[in-house]
């Protein structure tokens, strides 16, 4: 019995010695690896001029981004192509002003960018956004 007090302190003082390296989780809050963010942003929603006709349902951009609060900084980002989900109806909503809130689609994006140089006007230029709600603001856009 005299024995087992110093091998029960040296598990209790190995188990501290471990738990001490493992990496805690992030939370929520401090990173952003481990999901896409969730943005809100206001502008006019125009039809897609650089699709090709009768390739299938039409496709939509927002542009005449309004900038967003304090939280985001000053971005240069002019318009977005918007991959609508199927909930979502982006055609009664054309030249509507409207206040968009979705997720960045990196994979579209990478790829629209990466494959074909183009203007900044073009819809392969912008950053795709994966529509989860909209939200009319105006019915006419500047």
């Amino acid at each position: 019995m005299n024995n087992l007090l110093p091998v029960y302190c040296g598990l209790v003082v190995s188990m501290a010695v471990v738990a001490a390296q493992t990496p805690r989780p992030a939370t929520s809050g401090a990173s952003s690896t481990t999901g896409p963010q969730t943005i809100t942003v206001t502008g006019c929603v125009t039809p897609d001029t650089m699709t090709s006709p009768g390739t299938g349902s039409p496709r939509f951009v927002l542009s005449s981004i309004e900038p967003q609060g304090s939280t985001r900084s000053r971005s240069t980002v002019t318009g977005y192509t918007l991959a609508p989900s199927a909930d979502v109806s982006l055609s009664e909503h054309l030249n509507h002003k409207v206040q968009i809130t979705g997720t960045i689609d990196t994979a579209t994006t990478s790829s629209a960018t990466s494959t074909q140089p183009s203007s900044p006007n073009t819809s392969s230029a912008m950053p795709a956004l994966r529509v989860a709600s909209v939200k009319m603001v105006s019915s006419t856009c500047p």
